[in-house]
């Protein structure tokens, strides 16, 4: 599966490598959209730490650039990455931060990069089950007004260990059915797509605020677990398989 995500196969380990870039959103006068860099900070880190623990990683140093001046912005950008790795027990993260010393500047960039580790590997590829998506997609404003139904890396985490077998994709920008098609590239599998999902699968899901996950276990036994939106997307079959009754999401 194809992924925002760097495998660097080291003989006896993977290291793999997560990035993610958020420009024109921060408390600068020439911001698209206004909020504490702070919060911009920690969605940029969930992001890249989404994608090391979605690949069954873990996280072993992460790096910021801020395309800022140092003050105030770094602390601000300190404690947003602080609160997200306290929610995976990772407050002790080793980190490295660069900023602009150079130049003023009248926009937020800001980049975090995840180092991380992966000890085993994923030998197999379900070809049959549930395409779930967990979450509400939101993207902009619509993030911190559904911060009680977006997904996050807690739930990745939930996920590992409740449901095992499921190979996890974290969703963003570039929405779920562009995922999905990634998710389907070079396996030998059908996807029957939900003719009625409560969200669009074309919209931007921001800031990984859902999880396309596949599994072979019932929405009935699954919602209970992961307390946030559990909807279906769509049955995954070996091609040549008949197509599924699709129960409604």
């Amino acid at each position: 599966m194809k992924r925002d995500c760097l495998v660097v196969d080291t003989g006896k380990e993977e290291l793999l490598v997560a990035c993610d870039a958020l420009g024109g959103i921060g408390p600068k006068p020439g911001d698209s959209l206004s909020v504490p860099l702070e919060i911009s900070a920690q969605f940029t880190a969930r992001v890249a730490l989404a994608e090391i623990l979605a690949a069954g990683g873990e996280p072993l140093a992460l790096s910021v650039t801020l395309s800022m001046e140092p003050y105030p912005w770094i602390e601000e950008v300190q404690r947003g990455i602080s609160r997200e790795l306290r929610t995976i027990g990772k407050e002790n993260l080793p980190c490295v931060f660069s900023t602009e010393k150079n130049v003023p500047t009248s926009a937020t960039g800001l980049g975090v990069t995840v180092l991380g580790r992966r000890t085993q590997k994923r030998e197999e590829q379900l070809l049959e089950g549930t395409l779930y998506a967990l979450g509400v997609p939101s993207c902009g404003r619509e993030v911190l007004e559904n911060l009680h139904a977006i997904a996050d890396l807690a739930d990745i985490l939930r996920l590992r260990e409740e449901c095992p077998e499921a190979e996890i994709v974290p969703v963003g920008s570039r929405g779920i059915f562009c995922e999905v098609l990634l998710f389907l590239w070079g396996r030998p599998a059908t996807i029957f797509l939900n003719p009625n999902p409560p969200f669009s699968l074309y919209r931007s899901c921001g800031p990984a605020t859902v999880l396309l996950f596949v599994s072979r276990r019932e929405k009935t036994a699954l919602a209970p677990l992961l307390k946030k939106p559990l909807w279906v997307v769509g049955e995954l079959r070996a091609q040549g398989r008949p197509r599924p009754e699709l129960a409604p999401s």
